[in-house]
């Protein structure tokens, strides 16, 4: 997360960014309750911000459980949260420098974005990457990982 609009949006459990007069509008708020009530015209929001529409957003980085709610000029365009669906730590082999193989692990977590039924693969350093359904998570945990073994892991049951 690089820029100041991205790093706001980890601090909040729902954001409201509103795309008009070539900036980007947000209000922040501690939890969806609060911006259910701001729709209805209570003046409840946990902080604001005006931001250039240059800022770039990587909605698949938010944290878990978060909301975001995209406007342009006040209509809706689109909405991201992701729920976790399991969290495992796996260890692998990948070859060093000198061609001999290392050891490793990575954690990572699988969530379920909320909106469009994607799935989102998310690990300890950030990466991020979407997929269509879990079963392409594990063809890619194939395809970079070789053979790997999970060592601990969590399912979150909805």
């Amino acid at each position: 997360m690089g820029n100041m609009l991205q790093e706001s949006l980890g601090n909040f459990a729902c954001s409201e960014l509103n795309y008009m007069d070539n900036k980007i509008h947000v209000w922040h708020f501690y939890c969806e309750e609060r911006y259910a009530d701001f729709l209805q015209g209570s003046k409840c929001w946990g902080g604001q911000g005006l931001f250039n529409t240059d800022e770039i957003l990587e909605f698949n980085k938010l944290n878990d459980d978060t909301l975001v709610i995209v406007q342009h000029d006040g209509i809706e365009t689109a909405r991201y949260k992701y729920v976790p669906i399991f969290k495992a730590t796996m260890e692998y082999k990948k070859k060093n420098c000198d061609g001999k193989k290392e050891n490793r692990t990575l954690t990572f977590t699988i969530r379920k974005s909320v909106y469009d039924n994607k799935v989102n693969l998310i690990d300890t350093d950030k990466n991020s990457l979407d997929f269509y359904d879990v079963e392409a998570v594990k063809r890619h945990f194939k395809e970079t990982y070789g053979t790997y073994k999970l060592t601990e892991w969590s399912i979150y049951l909805g």
